[in-house]
């Protein structure tokens, strides 16, 4: 892979031409090269992040292909940065169930639906499409925010009946398109229980 900064390469073309180096060299300085790379382990599925007591974004996720990740053993490795350290986390997919899971076990789960294609097919992803799904039910009551150090990943939900309660809700209320958006979460969960 080779990627350029053409806007530099202009730069000198425009204003900067050195009559010492001429412009295939300078261009060559302004290029780097990386190494393609095979492996699945490196490949980001996907980020995410996890709410703090205050109820304030402040810890990153990255679900990435486990080392060990075959399509018989699908295990996500997410990787939660918080405090300055990252704590990494093994979730096999075979093994979530949506209708009793964590919060890092559905963010394990959306970005691996994501990358085999059978996601939400959303800009932002079948977990960013959980999450607002996730807020709106809090806000109505009808689910628990994991808002503690560890809760992301002890306390276990019903992500099904909350799609399935919230889904109701944006119907009644003429949301369309946020309704059918439950549909591709349940076409996902319903692989899996």
């Amino acid at each position: 892979m080779e990627i350029t900064n053409n806007t530099a390469s202009s730069a000198y073309v425009n204003e900067y031409r050195n009559k010492n180096m001429p412009k295939q060299d300078y261009e060559s300085t302004m290029k780097m090269k990386m190494p393609e790379t095979e492996s699945k382990e490196s490949e980001i599925l996907g980020i995410g992040f996890l709410h703090n007591e205050n109820n304030t974004v402040h810890y990153g996720m990255c679900a990435m292909y486990a080392e060990d990740y075959s399509e018989e053993n699908p295990v996500i490795k997410v990787n939660v940065t918080r405090q300055g350290k990252t704590e990494e986390y093994r979730i096999n997919i075979n093994e979530v169930n949506p209708r009793n899971a964590s919060e890092i076990e559905m963010f394990a789960l959306c970005n691996y639906a994501d990358a085999k294609g059978i996601g939400t097919g959303g800009t932002f992803g079948s977990w960013q499409t959980l999450n607002y799904y996730r807020d709106n039910a809090s806000h109505n009551g009808y689910f628990e925010l994991t808002n503690g150090i560890d809760s992301f990943k002890s306390v276990k939900q019903d992500w099904m009946k909350m799609v399935r309660l919230m889904m109701k809700d944006y119907m009644d209320a003429g949301l369309f398109k946020q309704s059918l958006d439950g549909k591709g979460l349940l076409g996902i969960f319903e692989r899996y229980v």
